[in-house]
């Protein structure tokens, strides 16, 4: 059987200020690989000021039709 970490389920996602909406950084990541995109593309101080953010697939379409994403 798979382990589940290899699912490729996470999104990194990104706030426009703009616009006030959100949009996708990346396709479908495990969740090292998104952890490692943040870390590579320097959004480590954006992260943790929230206005880069990862979220699962599932968090991603409910965020869609609401435009807010629950953590």
């Amino acid at each position: 059987m798979k382990n589940p970490a290899w699912r490729k389920d996470y999104l990194v996602v990104i706030h426009s200020d703009y616009d006030n909406t959100w949009r996708d950084m990346t396709i479908p990541l495990t969740f090292n690989q998104a952890i490692k995109f943040v870390r590579a593309k320097g959004l480590n101080l954006a992260l943790s000021k929230d206005i880069v953010r990862i979220v699962t697939l599932s968090q991603w379409a409910v965020f869609e039709n609401k435009a807010e994403v629950t953590t």
